[in-house]
């Protein structure tokens, strides 16, 4: 007859604890969002490519501004016509709602492929979204300066954090879709 180990028996070994995946997801996006941050005012902030990066953007949106007002002007980071004037600068990239994005991907327990759509559609979402947040800042400093810095400082960045919790959001419930489909059912 088997003998039932009982809780008070010093000899019996405890009980196997099973991983929770929520608590492995936290840690490795904490463990990656810290990294990037690191990353981001340790070494790119200060980096000639980081510099290359935000006249790009600013290239970028001159490009597209002159399609809605006329002698648009880029010169380095600074992009101005007789609207308004706007410099780009750290902050103006999308660098941490698309690292933010990113970890949260990489965190999350899925295929790899896709992680890999997921990370491909979220940052061109999150690019094209700070470029209307630059272009849409330019405008309303030169039809309504009086709320650039509430939009500048409030408005566009709760958007964008939005718009990255969405973004991942969908995802996840796509990858989990997918995830569940993959499963055979039982009879």
């Amino acid at each position: 007859m088997a003998e039932s180990i009982r809780a008070d028996d010093p000899s019996a070994s405890p009980p196997r604890r099973e991983r929770d995946p929520w608590r492995r997801f936290a840690l490795i996006f904490a463990a990656l969002a810290v990294a990037s941050e690191l990353v981001y005012y340790g070494v790119a902030l200060e980096s000639a490519l980081f510099q290359s990066y935000l006249a790009a953007l600013a290239k970028i949106s001159g490009f597209i501004l002159g399609f809605f007002t006329e002698r648009v002007s880029v010169r380095g980071t600074y992009i101005s016509s007789a609207l308004f004037s706007v410099e780009i600068a750290r902050g103006c990239d999308a660098y941490r709602i698309c690292s933010l994005l990113s970890a949260a991907i990489l965190a999350f327990p899925a295929r790899l492929r896709t992680k890999l759509w997921g990370l491909a559609l979220g940052l061109l979402w999150l690019n094209f979204l700070n470029f209307v947040r630059i272009i849409g800042l330019f405008f309303i400093g030169g039809y309504a300066v009086e709320h650039f810095q509430a939009s500048h400082e409030i408005y566009f960045p709760i958007f964008l954090i939005c718009m990255t919790m969405a973004a991942w959001i969908v995802w996840v419930r796509q990858a989990t879709r997918d995830a569940i489909h993959r499963e055979p059912t039982s009879a």
